[in-house]
């Protein structure tokens, strides 16, 4: 199974590459709409910066980009999440301003669906900062997508400059999909291509 997912990993990596100029040049011809979705509320220890409906923002000291793959088998068995998938602080800019391309984000899921398919759920909102990530978004067979994580430490810090040690976890979180709770995630980086 691991070995599925590498291969769907690479080969969705390399689709992206060689789309994102056709996606930017749709993204310009065509608006996005925000989709209304409910958020949880963030716990005590972080002040409320939490996704509210229809809103985005970050506020980042450092670069996230790259990918986190989740350690454990997230979805049920036709829709398992292969990894987040979050963008440059620019590409945040972007989609807060109103750039925005149908089928990227600057923080989104990819799920592996059968016959080797995936799909991305977008976001309909997020709030990412240098401690919390959570964003909403929907999928069309599945319903309400959520993901509320914490950077784990100096982890990422010490993941990225390291780059070849990609085994360290380095987000810790819950998503749920639909009705199912996954809960104490642990994300492992990769900078991508």
């Amino acid at each position: 199974m691991r070995q599925i997912v590498v291969l769907a990993m690479a080969g969705l990596c390399l689709a992206a590459c060689g789309t994102r100029a056709d996606d930017e040049a749709a993204a310009k011809a065509e608006p996005a709409e925000a989709v209304a979705a409910e958020t949880t509320a963030a716990p005590a220890a972080e002040p409320a910066v939490q996704a509210q409906a229809g809103t985005f923002s970050h506020s980042l000291t450092q670069e996230i980009f790259g990918f986190y793959m989740p350690g454990a088998q997230v979805g049920p068995d036709d829709f398992s999440l292969i990894s987040l998938s979050l963008g440059s602080k620019s590409e945040f800019v972007d989609w807060e301003a109103g750039r925005r391309m149908t089928t990227y984000a600057p923080i989104m899921m990819e799920f592996l669906l059968p016959g080797e398919t995936s799909v991305r759920v977008l976001p309909d909102s997020y709030s990412v900062t240098d401690r919390r990530l959570q964003m909403t978004g929907t999928s069309e067979d599945y319903g309400r997508v959520t993901l509320d994580a914490q950077w784990e430490g100096p982890a990422l810090s010490d993941t990225r400059a390291n780059l070849g040690d990609g085994y360290a976890p380095t987000l810790v979180g819950t998503i749920t999909v639909g009705d199912q709770t996954y809960s104490g995630l642990r994300f492992i980086y990769s900078p991508g291509d």
